[in-house]
């Protein structure tokens, strides 16, 4: 027969250990989509399914042979892709289809989280997209994806906790699967410098994009201990800042790929079934990817939960890439180069003036329910009611809820992503859970609302972050249920993308990837109550000297007391250490940050979790900074409390006498910064 099935395709096998020879084999599918993924997992902060069936009109010529490839990031083994194709035959037409399934396992600050996928690709006998069934894992359930191609429209099924939402995704040109750009690349590709565009769908995103490679060379590499010849092709995916740099063989069939990413190099190579299950088998997730997407502060900003304006200056590590649209309502870009970006943000101020009017089809789009923020869930429109249903004023209903999902929710790092159908069944997840639950709760009690993806500063560094806006007084008000605040959501923030969802996470992600593990961080100035406080260039972030501790941008100091010396002076979240001193004789004093909560007394919610830290503990107050504070005490460990504003520390000694200590190391702790 014409066409696919007479093209000679290479793949590996095992003839012998550690030996691998080519042999005939259909092309592979490609994983543009992967490095969107490990942006998502990696910078928030399960099980199988079925993919689509075949048709039962198909009929195989010739049986589907399986490609195994080896994943590493950094180095370290943290997955597999396997992948085949066939012809097949429908209605008397001949199709190509091609099946791929991928996992990939990660340590986030010590919690396995992983992400699974299969998919299942049919095109024309010359590439011509026709169907995509793909379902990715990222939690406990599914979220499958069905996409039927036609004329200039792309018929678009999500499916998530039982519930399955349609819509049409545009497009213009010609789309191609995987076959047909391998086929493309075969007959284009043939000198250095040659160069192919196409488009194609990436289904677990819903996101057409436009893909280009280019032959950059042609060379003989080491496989293996063998050597063999291949074309080394650059491959750069619309939106996706890196560049993929991909190995083919004679008949254009993937040998190896690499592609940089702030986490490390992410390299794909061909292997065996054998190889990449032992490799599994013996996943190591020791290492922790997450730590590498957080960016360090300049300081440690006091009052971080109801900062009023923040100045930061944004720096690309490296000059690849356009920048995100950062511009909002209250966040503005201030001047901007290629390199740089100075911005402004603001928190909301419900007091002033706002003037701005969604439109009809706007205040509809974001109160309707979708896959990911289900407002329609019986279980999310029963606890809409309950909470927020007797409140009038529409602000108040918003904190009544954001405060319902900060105290009814679980922080779970092995979730990586779930719609909130999912979420208010488990009460638990990252961020991404906590917003996506609170922006259908507002849906469900008819507050328009959208999901934010972006940074956030905490205990000294910026993170990956989600939250949420919700419509209200005539203005996008921020709310974070995860990192809350007493108000809407501060300014020690950047919103980089803003999504109903409507469409999936695809948006959202290709914008977010431009700023997460990309750039650095500079605060040059900062406002609350009132002041403004700049930070001067090169200002350290604490000093230690005559047996006292400085931290600049809180204004506390601590004096040590006689034999004491100071140690953990630089740890940022997700450790809460701040400071801490060793003893002469063993002993040992910490002082942490904590977050602010929405509880209904933060005093007596204070002092309980006081009494949790030191068994058969007696409550005490001391006067610190003006202010009786809650202590609990021992023989061998004591523990102190202290409100300041919305900064919370707790001040631990341990050793013996240590409620004499405690006592000791309050009185010679201070801050210029107490509020009242």
């Amino acid at each position: 027969m014409p066409g696919i099935g007479r093209q000679n395709k290479l793949n590996l096998i095992m003839t012998k250990p550690g030996v691998l020879k080519l042999r005939k084999e259909k092309p592979l599918f490609f994983i543009a989509v992967f490095s969107l993924l490990l942006f998502f997992l990696l910078s928030f902060s399960v099980i199988y399914g079925q993919t689509g069936q075949a048709p039962a009109a198909a009929l195989s010529i010739e049986k589907a042979e399986t490609q195994w490839y080896l994943i590493t990031l950094g180095g370290q083994k943290i997955g597999y892709l396997k992948g085949s194709g066939q012809k097949v035959k429908e209605n008397g037409q001949w199709f190509y289809k091609s099946y791929s399934e991928s996992k990939m396992s990660f340590n986030r600050l010590g919690k396995k989280a992983e992400i699974m996928s299969k998919s299942e690709y049919l095109e024309t006998e010359d590439g011509q997209l026709k169907k995509v069934v793909a379902e990715i894992i990222m939690s406990s359930e599914p979220i499958k994806v069905e996409a039927q191609v036609e004329e200039g429209k792309i018929i678009l099924k999500t499916t998530a906790s039982g519930r399955t939402f349609s819509r049409e995704l545009p497009y213009t040109g010609q789309l191609l699967g995987p076959e047909g750009i391998s086929q493309l690349s075969q007959a284009r590709l043939k000198e250095p410098g040659d160069k192919v565009e196409y488009k194609t769908l990436l289904a677990e995103l819903s996101q057409v994009v436009t893909g280009e490679r280019w032959l950059a060379s042609e060379e003989e590499i080491d496989f293996r201990g063998e050597k063999i010849k291949t074309r080394k092709i650059e491959e750069k995916t619309s939106g996706v800042g890196s560049t993929r740099q991909v190995w083919i063989d004679e008949a254009g069939h993937e040998i190896k790929s690499i592609e940089s990413s702030p986490f490390g190099d992410l390299i794909v190579i061909a292997s065996t079934e054998e190889e990449v299950r032992k490799g599994v088998e013996g996943l190591s997730i020791n290492e922790d990817q997450y730590q590498v997407s957080l960016i360090k502060s300049n300081v440690r900003l006091p009052q971080a939960r109801t900062l009023n304006r923040l100045v930061i200056k944004i720096e690309k590590k490296k000059p690849e890439g356009d920048w995100p649209d950062l511009n909002c309502d209250y966040q503005r870009v201030i001047s901007q180069t290629a390199e740089t970006t100075l911005l402004a943000v603001s928190q909301v101020n419900l007091k002033t003036p706002a003037g701005k009017k969604l439109s009809k089809e706007e205040f509809k789009r974001y109160l309707q329910a979708n896959a990911y923020l289900d407002a329609d869930d019986p279980e999310i429109k029963k606890v809409a009611a309950e909470v927020a249903g007797p409140i009038k004023d529409p602000y108040e209903k918003a904190l009544q809820l954001r405060n319902w999902v900060a105290t009814n929710m679980t922080f779970d790092l092995g979730i990586v992503f779930a719609p909130a159908s999912e979420v208010i069944k488990n009460k638990r997840g990252t961020c991404a859970g906590y917003a996506s639950l609170l922006a259908s709760l507002l849906r469900a009690a008819g507050i328009p609302s959208r999901y934010l993806m972006g940074l956030v500063y905490v205990n000294g560094v910026w993170g990956g972050h989600a939250w949420v806006e919700a419509w209200i007084a005539d203005r996008w008000v921020p709310l974070d249920a995860a990192i809350p605040g007493p108000g809407p959501a501060d300014a020690a923030r950047l919103v980089v993308a803003a999504s109903g969802l409507e469409e999936g996470l695809g948006e959202s992600l290709l914008a977010a990837q431009k700023i997460f593990g990309q750039v650095n961080i500079e605060i040059q100035d900062y406002s609350f109550d009132g002041h403004r406080y700049r930070v001067e260039p090169g200002q350290p972030l604490y000093e230690v000297k005559d047996g006292s501790y400085f931290n600049r941008g809180l204004q506390l100091s601590l004096k040590a007391p006689d034999g004491f010396t100071f140690y953990d002076t630089d740890k940022v979240w997700p450790d809460k250490t701040l400071v801490a001193l060793r003893g002469p004789a063993g002993e040992n004093v910490k002082l942490t940050q904590e977050g602010w909560f929405p509880a209904a007394d933060l005093d007596q919610y204070l002092a309980s979790q006081l009494k949790k830290m030191v068994n058969d503990g007696r409550l005490v107050y001391q006067t610190v900074w003006g202010k009786k504070r809650p202590v609990v005490v021992s023989g061998e460990k004591s523990v102190a409390g202290l409100i300041n504003g919305v900064d919370l520390f707790i001040l631990t000694a341990e050793g013996q006498n240590s409620e004499r200590l405690l006592s000791e190391v309050l009185k010679n702790l201070s801050c210029q910064l107490v509020i009242k």
